[in-house]
């Protein structure tokens, strides 16, 4: 998360602010052509850690061949979409300078290859997270994380046109690490060697599933990157720029919340496969909470000190730039609490009437963006509208899960959501409070960061976890110290 924020600045810094505009909004019209990638994703991590959970070694071998062979199919069909509608997209459509044509042009094309070899390391991706090999998982993750930092090293050395060296730099990295992926699988586990097959009823089922679940990623998608190329309709490339810095902020707070909710989905799938069902609402609301809390760390200092925090990562901050990444945080803290119930769903492979609504509604997004961009309003509606739908669908989703496996809804309001709001209110005030009394300046931002997560820390021991939870932390703590005593 730290090297992804740190990297944006750098990268921002090299490319200038109208460059990164233009990479972040020509890489979000393949993103907006990559939908299935979201969907398969879902479908190959549900259907792999189905049958682990099953036990089902011949059933698991058969998944994954054709997982495998539907995203090489998925991933040409994307390639001839990408190399006609897109390419007349890009070079017709957008809002655009025509000195930039020739760069943003290879940009696209290091954008669709490396979507497609995204694409093909799913099904090796899903295959270490049904399994829970979390430290292959953790290693390669810190290797393209410490490559993509190499990159940002590299812009200033080669002499070449900076926008198409990154985004040639930036299609390097993932082939190797799907690379990795691919040797590992072959090697660990014997389900991942390829090898061509055809089940008509397994492939109707997958197809069904990654179908409904192709809906709401459209919705998600098109409704972030329809936002995105709104703003630069409306608003140019800067806007653009103070998107993509937003985008950035919201990447890195989203992967250090999934990271630990990776550790609970394949446990959550494979006990409703198994039946397990109180053991399963366990986790659910464990991991509901507890990701929860992990995003209010750092959404605390970061809301209260955006400005400060974006003028020593950014050289020249965009316009609209801290709006926007406010935004995206507290959108990031409804979606983490709601994460789990996904899983839950997606588990049950009973998707379709859920993307059905949830697809309505997050693409009422664009139409309600449009409208209030075109009668003058400010450009961070398009965001908050965002914001405003998602918390729609929390509250639907809630209500959907109660009637499709009986989930106990009560208990996930007052465990989860009433202890959040118990936590976040008053540790959001007690932090407001501390940042009054000190003098503004980097200073004062490092003082009151620090009591802000000590503060927080003090509240979710205190009240928002429950009292076997706080047992084994002081059983763990007084572990440690033990340790410590004999050691000296």
């Amino acid at each position: 998360m730290l090297v992804s924020l740190y990297t944006a600045r750098i990268v921002l810094i090299y490319l200038g602010i109208e460059d990164f505009g233009i990479y972040n909004v020509v890489g979000g019209v393949i993103v907006l052509l990559g939908f299935l990638h979201t969907a398969l994703t879902n479908a190959s991590q549900r259907f792999l850690t189905f049958e682990i959970g099953r036990k089902n070694n011949e059933q698991l071998k058969k998944t994954f061949s054709l997982i495998m062979t539907s995203h090489l199919m998925i991933s040409l069909i994307i390639l001839a979409l990408a190399e006609t509608i897109g390419l007349w997209f890009i070079n017709t459509q957008l809002n655009i300078a025509e000195d930039r044509m020739i760069a943003v042009n290879w940009v696209f094309q290091f954008s669709v290859f490396t979507f497609i070899i995204n694409m093909l390391r799913v099904p090796y991706n899903a295959m270490v997270v049904a399994y829970e090999e979390m430290s292959f998982f953790a290693v390669v993750s810190i290797i393209e994380t410490s490559l993509k930092l190499g990159v940002v090293f590299l812009l200033p050395v080669i002499d070449i046109d900076k926008l198409s060296l990154y985004g040639g730099l930036m299609f390097i990295v993932p082939l190797l690490s799907t690379l990795m992926y691919k040797a590992y699988c072959n090697k660990k586990f014997k389900a991942s060697n390829y090898q061509f097959q055809w089940e008509k009823k397994l492939f109707m089922q997958l197809t069904s599933f990654s179908g409904w679940s192709m809906m709401g990623a459209t919705a998600n998608i098109g409704a972030l990157q329809g936002g995105n190329i709104l703003l630069n309709l409306f608003s140019g490339v800067v806007a653009n720029a103070s998107f993509g810095i937003a985008t950035q902020v919201s990447t890195a707070v989203s992967t250090f919340s999934s990271n630990l909710l990776i550790a609970f989905n394949p446990q959550i799938i494979k006990n409703y496969s198994s039946a397990d069902i109180e053991g399963m609402f366990k986790l659910i609301l464990r991991a509901s909470s507890f990701a929860s809390y992990l995003v209010l760390l750092i959404a605390i200092p970061f809301l209260l000190n955006t400005e400060l925090i974006l003028d020593l990562w950014l050289k020249d901050v965009p316009q609209y730039a801290v709006v926007f990444c406010q935004l995206m945080i507290i959108y990031q803290i409804i979606d983490v609490i709601q994460a789990p119930l996904g899983t839950l769903i997606n588990a049950t492979g009973k998707i379709k009437v859920y993307h059905l609504w949830l697809s309505a509604l997050l693409i009422l997004n664009i139409p309600i963006a449009w409208y209030l961009l075109k009668i003058g309003w400010e450009p961070y509606w398009v965001l908050l509208v965002r914001v405003i739908l998602n918390f729609i669908s929390s509250i639907l989703r809630t209500i959907h899960v109660k009637y499709l496996v009986n989930f106990p809804t009560w208990t996930y309001f007052n465990t989860v959501i009433v202890r959040f709001l118990l936590v976040s209110i008053p540790a959001f005030l007690l932090a407001t409070l501390v940042k009054q009394l000190f003098n503004s300046g980097v200073s004062g931002f490092i003082y009151n960061s620090i009591i802000s997560v000590l503060i927080t820390s003090i509240i979710i021991y205190i009240i928002g976890i429950s009292k076997n939870e706080r047992a084994f932390i002081n059983g763990y703590l007084i572990k440690i110290i033990r340790i410590n005593k004999n050691d000296t």
